[in-house]
């Protein structure tokens, strides 16, 4: 199957997360045409399981809930691009639970991270379009391909105007597989740049739209100024969280808890989306 075939499923369950409030000292301020996404993530299970990275979910906490809110609420949502004819609906989807690592044990000879940069987030949400993880071996010089959301907002309005609403998709190879190529590596490295926004992407064949891994970070290099002040350059090396590590979290989530009885379904969103279409 061809890249352009494959590519119209995986972006249906690939989700921005923003934050759910801004606060402004201007009581007349307009709200922003879509709010600043600062992650990616995909959805691993109809029930509303999403999967990013640690540090992502970090960031929950920096982000300010809206007045009045209850104690228990996420100050982020999820934000879902949907494609109709001639239109597009954005959904933002609230965020009810998330699950980190708690420990992780690796063997002798370990060359990797303390631990895997992967977790879980809950939505309020189910039936929804799902991404399948793979199994096959990551080899050196296959073809891979990833989305999400690279700048966050800022790609989306870079000429100074909103002009593009959806993810960005960059096609390129396996660099590297860390520490060396293996059944079991613990990282591998892609030739496709990604910035701020980009980490929780999903990595995926792009004949099966499988997924083979996850962003987390991209590698810098450290240059100087002519009066040697360093500073970050970022290269075309990314690294990925292999797609084993990402299967291990899900079978922790086997049994989530229950979603709450007014948990809407996918077909329901559409229908009743209140954003409505964004015309083109």
């Amino acid at each position: 199957m061809q890249l352009t075939d494959t590519y119209r499923r995986v972006k249906k369950s690939i989700v921005a997360f923003i934050p759910k409030c801004i606060p402004t000292s201007n009581p007349n301020a307009r709200p922003p045409r879509v709010f600043p996404i600062f992650g990616t993530g995909f959805i691993a299970r109809e029930d509303g399981i999403v999967i990013t990275n640690d540090h992502v979910v970090k960031a929950f906490d920096n982000k300010p809930k809206p007045p009045n809110s209850h104690p228990d609420e996420w100050g982020v949502q999820a934000l879902l691009f949907h494609i109709r004819e001639h239109s597009l609906l954005s959904m933002p989807i609230d965020v009810i639970g998330v699950a980190q690592v708690a420990g992780f044990k690796h063997g002798e000879n370990y060359y990797g991270p303390i631990s895997p940069d992967i977790a879980l987030v809950r939505v309020k949400a189910q039936d929804l379009p799902v991404l399948e993880i793979g199994d096959q071996l990551i080899e050196e010089g296959m073809d891979v391909a990833t989305s999400g959301f690279p700048m966050g907002t800022e790609m989306l309005t870079a000429p100074g105007w909103l002009h593009q609403i959806a993810p960005t998709l960059q096609k390129g190879i396996v660099s590297a597989v860390m520490p060396f190529e293996c059944e079991e590596p613990h990282t591998f490295a892609v030739n496709m740049m990604v910035q701020g926004g980009a980490s929780g992407s999903p990595v995926f064949d792009p004949e099966t739209g499988k997924v083979l891994g996850l962003i987390y970070a991209g590698v810098n290099h450290r240059a100087k100024t002519v009066d040697g002040k360093e500073y970050l350059v970022p290269t075309m090396v990314s690294y990925a969280v292999p797609w084993r590590f990402l299967k291990i979290a899900l079978s922790s989530m086997k049994i989530a808890p229950p979603l709450p009885e007014d948990t809407p379904r996918f077909s329901e969103m559409i229908a009743r989306s209140g954003a409505g279409p964004l015309t083109n």
